[in-house]
């Protein structure tokens, strides 16, 4: 259900050819990448453009590596990597967006009107400070807490100011990540990061680079530990835990006129000289890497060999968990009771240990993040001349052929490699499609195979991993109540692929959902949840009546008479409401009822009632109230170091349900913060099956009766995307965006839903 028009198909032999050409390796492909995925907005002190030619094979040295620098031997990984999003981490307009949004507006107020920077760097004698308490704001949640996992070559090469909100502050301190960054910070997580990585912080490391393992309190200075594990010798998972050391791949200076043996890059145009490809279009699949050519002398060493520990760091879930488990500063209200004094933002890392352990019990080894996402898992496209092309993510002439996690492909390490050896491949494919078009559309829908048959195309890489991660059907439908005038359609689900829950990652925005309809013996529509017509409509189980996107919304920030409302909307239920027993947001494994099936996890608000409390402990419609969800409600007390939720209200009813990351109570009531709790209990564990029975009235109509339902997803929901666009467009029309918004209208067009499974029943 994409909007933008498919790529026109190619016609006969040639286009077959087209299709199955692999992704060639060495210098004349990777320049062809890396030109065509060249950053197009860059910001002060940035290059304009990185250039397409590979550099040559010079000793690498820490102020210019790049990727370049590496495509000269190791192609194959450069052009992978150019198609992933790890290359795209630090110019995401999502990301952009949402550090800027927090840092203009969490913790602003008269003394800080341009914003506290709560995430950046300080400078002491410039940081904004709680007015109460007197102690620093800026960068109180962790300096550089985003920047450091999406743009991690500023821990290599500092080039970011410290972050200036006071009156009269340079406002160029204030740009978004992607406009302070030079050329070499916006290539994002690079080969130049990850290789120089030795392993994670520890006590070793207590002395430096630490990334953030703590956050402060604003109001009583107190220090919170985010990272639990390190108490039992488990350290550097979460908040950029990893430790950075140069001479892992850097040479020491004066070095690298050495030598090795082997073959040096091939010659500049070999590859345009060597003639048209192959008549049989599955020989380039099946050729694998050209043989080593004994008589082509040497080239230089370029790099240091990294030692043991960081080689079996590099290949570890660890590595993975340094990033991939994010803790925000504050205690989240749910988990206090667990000691846990900071709120579970992404919890993928943690979601994989709490399986890997469980399998290890079971007798089973655990794949590791590696295994899933730097292999050939979950399959390949492999030759098969007449194939109908039935396989979505697989072009025609090939068919898709299953690879277990773990299965690496052979090939060469670097392109004068001795001989082939398993390698690990570059594309850490997700369920990503890059929104902005800096991604190229040629790169999303790119028709090729690679050499190993892994699709070249974004889009089918992540068809094909999310279509092999469920179970999903339809159970033992039957009809029930007094004279067979109920439905009841079991919907299950079972996580088969993954070793962590899905959705992962910023689960509070992917939204994994059920389309059910449900017809009658003439074929008219009985129920159905979960219609979406088009990819840029919101789901149907709310209706945002309004969304607050005025940066000056909560202006004057604290005083007598402050408006509120940034980034709060106005809620009602829509007609897909979900009505579940027992809710899904307290967990379980078993619901009945009816409404919306969403995987999608949430952000919830500590409030107290000011309608009336009823007898049950919910807070119901006071004279006046009831026109949306949270118009019953105020602020309650959140103790941002205890977790502690002050309110009229007890339990679950003491949170109410909000859409943003950071925003409002409403749309016009409530200060700009995170959440104060996070739900993580709905999106689907690996290896639990989940079942949801609809219980349906016939309202007196004739069988058969017939049940189709559809497991979609997408990466964002619409509404998301349109208060940044609208909030981003006013921010680059004040002169706070040297490139433009971050996130535009038109990035509507790049969302996709994607349909993963589909079932039907009949129940006579």
């Amino acid at each position: 259900m994409r909007r933008r028009s498919p790529a026109p198909a190619g016609r006969g032999a040639t286009a077959r050819l087209r299709q199955l050409a692999p992704l060639g390796v060495g210098a004349l492909v990777a320049a062809a990448a890396l030109a065509s995925l060249a950053p197009s907005r860059t910001g002060p002190g940035a290059s304009a453009r990185p250039s397409a030619a590979v550099a040559p094979a010079l000793p690498l040295a820490q102020p210019r590596t790049s990727a370049q620098d590496c495509a000269a031997c190791h192609g194959r990984q450069a052009s992978e990597w150019r198609r992933s999003v790890m290359a795209h981490a630090v110019t995401s307009p999502l990301f952009n967006a949402l550090e800027s949004l927090i840092e203009e507006q969490v913790g602003r107020d008269a003394g800080c009107p341009d914003g506290a920077g709560i995430l950046r760097k300080a400078d002491p004698a410039r940081a904004c400070r709680d007015r109460q308490s007197g102690l620093a704001v800026t960068g109180s949640g962790g300096e550089h807490w985003c920047v450091n996992c999406h743009a991690p070559a500023e821990n290599l090469d500092p080039a970011m100011p410290a972050w200036d909100g006071r009156p009269g502050g340079d406002p160029r301190t204030r740009f978004p990540v992607r406009d302070l960054l030079p050329r070499r910070g916006l290539e994002g997580i690079s080969c130049g990061f990850c290789h120089q990585v030795h392993g994670p912080v520890g006590p070793r490391e207590r002395a430096g680079y630490q990334g953030n393992p703590t956050w402060r309190s604003t109001v009583t200075g107190a220090v919170f530990a985010a990272r639990p594990e390190d108490a039992r010798g488990l350290f550097g998972i979460a908040n950029s835990g990893y430790a950075l050391r140069p001479d892992e791949l850097l040479l020491p200076a004066g070095r690298g006129a050495a030598v090795r043996a082997g073959p040096p890059p091939a010659a500049p145009g070999a590859a345009l000289r060597a003639g048209p490809p192959p008549a049989d279009p599955g020989a380039a699949l099946r050729a694998g890497p050209p043989p080593a050519d004994p008589g082509r002398g040497a080239d230089p060493v370029v790099h240091g060999r990294p030692s043991g520990r960081a080689k079996a760091y590099l290949r570890s879930s660890e590595f993975c968990g340094a990033c991939h488990d994010v803790r925000l500063f504050g205690t989240d209200s749910l988990a206090a009771a667990k000691g846990e004094h900071f709120k579970r933002l992404r919890n993928a890392y943690t979601e994989w240990s709490d399986w890997a352990r469980s399998e290890e019990r079971a007798g089973r080894r655990a794949a590791t993040c590696q295994d899933c996402h730097m292999t050939t898992y979950p399959g390949v496209c492999e030759a098969a001349p007449g194939a109908p092309g039935q396989d979505p993510e697989c072009p025609p002439g090939t068919r898709f052929t299953p690879r277990p996690p773990g299965a690496r492909p052979r090939g060469l390490v670097a392109h004068d490699s001795a001989a082939p050896s398993e390698v690990a491949t570059h594309y850490f494919s997700g369920v990503d499609v890059p929104l902005s078009d800096e991604f190229p559309d040629a790169l999303v829908d790119e028709p090729s195979l690679d050499v190993h048959g892994i699709p070249a195309s974004a889009r089918r890489r992540r068809d094909m991993l999310l279509r092999r991660t469920f179970r999903f059907g339809l159970g033992a439908a039957r009809r029930a109540g007094a004279g067979g005038d109920r439905l009841e359609i079991p919907v299950e689900i079972e996580n088969t692929g993954a070793g962590h829950k899905v959705p992962a990652g910023f689960s509070q925005e992917r939204e994994i959902w059920i389309h059910l309809a449900v017809k009658d013996g003439n074929g008219r529509v009985l129920y159905e949840v979960g219609r979406v017509d088009h990819a840029d409509e919101d789901l149907r189980d709310k209706v945002f009546t309004r969304v607050t996107t005025d940066p000056d919304a909560n202006a004057p920030f604290g005083a007598t008479g402050a408006r509120g409302g940034l980034f709060g909307a106005d809620v009602r239920d829509g007609p897909d409401v979900p009505r579940w027993d027992p809710p899904p947001r307290l967990g379980g494994t078993s619901f009945r009822g009816r409404g919306l099936i969403n995987f999608q996890n949430g952000f919830l608000r500590c409030v107290r009632c000011i309608g009336v409390v009823a007898a049950n402990g919910t807070c119901q419609p006071g004279p006046g109230q009831g026109l949306h969800h949270a118009d019953r409600f105020a602020d309650g007390d959140y103790d941002v170091d205890t977790g502690a939720c002050g309110s009229n209200l007890s339990g679950p009813n003491a949170f109410l349900e909000v859409y943003f990351p950071v925003g409002a109570l409403d749309a016009s009531r409530g200060v700009v913060k995170g959440p104060d709790a996070i739900i993580d209990t709905r999106s689907v564990p690996p290896g639990v099956p989940i079942r949801y029975t609809y219980d349906l009235s016939t309202g007196g109509r004739r069988g058969p009766f017939r049940a189709e339902a559809r497991l979609l997803f997408r990466a964002f929901p619409p509404f998301l995307i349109r208060a940044f666009a609208a909030y981003e467009r006013e921010q680059a029309r004040r002169g706070l965006r040297p490139s433009g918004p971050l996130v535009t209208g038109a990035m509507l067009d790049r969302l996709e839903i994607v349909e993963l499974a589909r079932a039907e029943v009949e129940i006579r």
